[in-house]
């Protein structure tokens, strides 16, 4: 699969960084300079009407994943050049991947005059017949389409779709990989030869490298066809990798009780399938983080059908891995409050909106789906919102209304409250409180790396619990080794237990991991100079301030002082027998 894939992005699409092809590339530079020759001030790259500026501000637009603004350059490009094949083909895609379609679509008749075999052109001009239904149309631009990394993945599925559309099971040659057999599946539903379907399903599973949605997929068929126990099996398998998986485990709850759970999507038409195909295409590129021709396939999809909202949940993600958040924003608003993603869209679009500094809007957004859903989950991302802000009072009222709402006992689904509430009572001092709740945490997850490292990182801190502590944080590194943060939590317990010669390189790694962060930073800085290590211990330390941020003038403070005097407390003396060290002294 991730061949065949690679072959698509590289033979297929343009783009930035490799992720679309070298189809249309940079135009070459004859051209520019017979402009230049005939209209020599539009060549000026300073003057906003340059083809020249136009050119590089849509490539740099492009580049940052503005496609919006990179098809409105690459347009005043062609204004002037309107017949440069490679314009036309870049302004094609970009048209494309901004989901401006039937000017992509106008652009590709266009190249077919004169490059009459361009795949590419020959792929859009298909997406446009399946959106028209005229499934003959679709089947001749298919025929058309050169052999090509194209032709081997997705113009079998269209052309498969094509046929369907004309009352022909044309899927033999739909055997090469998960999608395709799952599109040979659907095939078979939607012409009622069901006979087919489980014995696609038995070749599926023989694909090597089926990823947790593949067997997701397959699991929800054969709970579709009534073989339910072979279902629950498959959702097993994902829980022994996902064990928190809450979809999975509400399909296994639904599918054991025998509940219509309706995880089938019945194709109702072709073009329907069709855009299945794209959006599934898109979507493994999105795997494979080649954004820009998952960009450009699923904006085909949302061209035949403009109501699927996986394709706008999909082109969301995309925005918003490349930090375009007010435009994945405006895709997750786009799904109606109808629709069962509105709820975790309306979630996510919070979330970045955060990210955006935009803290009263998504705060707003929030309790909006608390008014009038009573939406839980929101309650509780208005709590970590605060918590993230350090306003852990403010944080503590939300999560404690959210617990409220189990009565006495928060159950295991929602041990993360536990664990966010027991942060915020140790950030305000209220460690009985703390305790409490990370003690319930780990009861729920006792090998989640992050509850044992904050427990435990916390009675080391105090000094108290240290033989438990550092068997807890050795368990957080074996689960996460490069995790910056644990590494220097073990370091930390070895040095509160009295061991700093072996605190020393557990430190000496988290500050490789972390090496601008100023607490791991200072805690090398301690470790060295118990070690002995005293010129090398001022260096953390001056490095540590460097670091520190102006909120952190507690830690500069304490930092002056050591840089002045060092470490003026008697070092640890370990005892022999000592379970806990809770005499142990706090040296900072």
């Amino acid at each position: 699969m991730k061949k065949t894939l690679t072959i698509i992005t590289s033979t297929c699409l343009i783009g930035a960084g490799g992720a679309l092809a070298a189809q249309v590339e940079t135009p070459p530079q004859p051209a520019l300079t017979s402009i230049e020759a005939a209209q020599p001030e539009l060549f000026n790259p300073f003057n906003g009407t340059s083809i020249a500026g136009n050119y590089l501000s849509g490539r740099f637009a492009q580049q940052h994943h503005d496609w919006g603004q990179a098809s409105t350059f690459m347009e005043h490009v062609l204004e002037v050049d309107p017949n440069d094949t490679d314009i036309i083909k870049r302004a094609m895609v970009l048209s494309m991947g901004s989901g401006d379609n039937k000017k992509a679509v106008r652009l590709a008749e266009q190249i077919l005059k004169v490059e009459p075999d361009s795949s590419l052109a020959l792929l859009f001009l298909t997406t446009d017949a399946f959106n028209k239904k005229d499934y003959k149309a679709a089947a001749e631009h298919i025929g058309k389409i050169p052999e090509s990394g194209l032709s081997d993945f997705v113009i079998p599925l269209m052309k498969s779709w094509a046929d369907a559309a004309q009352g022909k099971q044309n899927t033999v040659h739909l055997q090469d990989n998960s999608i395709h057999i799952y599109h040979a599946i659907l095939i078979a539903d939607f012409l009622k030869q069901h006979g087919e379907i489980e014995l696609l399903l038995e070749r599926s599973l023989a694909v090597d490298k089926l990823s947790a949605e593949d067997v997701e997929r397959i699991a929800d068929i054969y709970a579709h066809i009534g073989k339910k126990e072979t279902a629950l099996e498959l959702y097993g398998k994902i829980l022994v990798t996902v064990p928190e998986n809450k979809e999975i485990i509400t399909k296994m709850e639904g599918v054991a009780s025998g509940k219509d759970m309706n995880l089938f999507r019945t194709i109702k038409t072709p073009e329907q399938g069709v855009a299945e195909a794209l959006f599934d295409t898109g979507q493994t590129l999105f795997q494979e983080y080649s954004d820009d021709s998952a960009r450009v396939f699923t904006h085909m999809a949302l061209y035949i059908d403009p109501n699927m909202t996986k394709a706008k949940l999909l082109l969301a993600h995309i925005s918003a891995r490349h930090q375009r958040y007010a435009q994945a924003i405006e895709y997750y608003k786009s799904i109606t409050p109808d629709n069962e993603h509105y709820m975790d869209a309306r979630r996510r679009a919070a979330t970045l909106l955060e990210e955006s500094e935009r803290i009263d809007e998504a705060l707003m957004e929030l309790q909006k789906l608390v008014d009038d859903h009573d939406d839980l989950e929101s309650l509780i991302q208005i709590g970590d919102i605060h918590r993230h802000n350090e306003n852990f009072k403010k944080a503590l009222e939300y999560y404690n209304k959210s617990a409220k709402t189990f009565g006495k006992k928060i159950p295991a689904d929602y041990w993360h409250l536990h664990y966010v509430r027991g942060m915020s009572y140790e950030r305000l001092g209220k460690w009985k409180e703390a305790e409490k709740d990370l003690k319930a945490a780990l009861s729920y997850q006792p090998e989640h790396p992050f509850v044992l490292n904050y427990l435990g990182y916390a009675w080391a801190d105090q000094g108290t619990n240290l033989e438990e502590s550092l068997k807890m944080i050795r368990k957080a590194v074996n689960l996460r080794p490069t995790d910056g943060y644990i590494t220097d939590s073990l370091g930390w317990v070895l040095y509160r237990m009295g061991d700093y010669e072996e605190a020393v390189p557990h430190l000496e790694k988290a500050v490789e991991l972390l090496p601008y962060d100023p607490v791991v930073n200072d805690h090398l800085g301690d470790s060295y100079w118990r070690a002995g290590r005293k010129l090398e211990a001022k260096f953390q330390w001056e490095r540590a301030k460097n670091y520190a941020e102006e909120s952190d003038a507690e830690l500069v403070q304490t930092i002056d002082t050591k840089l002045a005097e060092g470490l003026t407390t008697p070092p640890v003396v370990r005892a022999a027998n000592t379970a806990h060290g809770e005499d142990s002294p706090l040296d900072r």
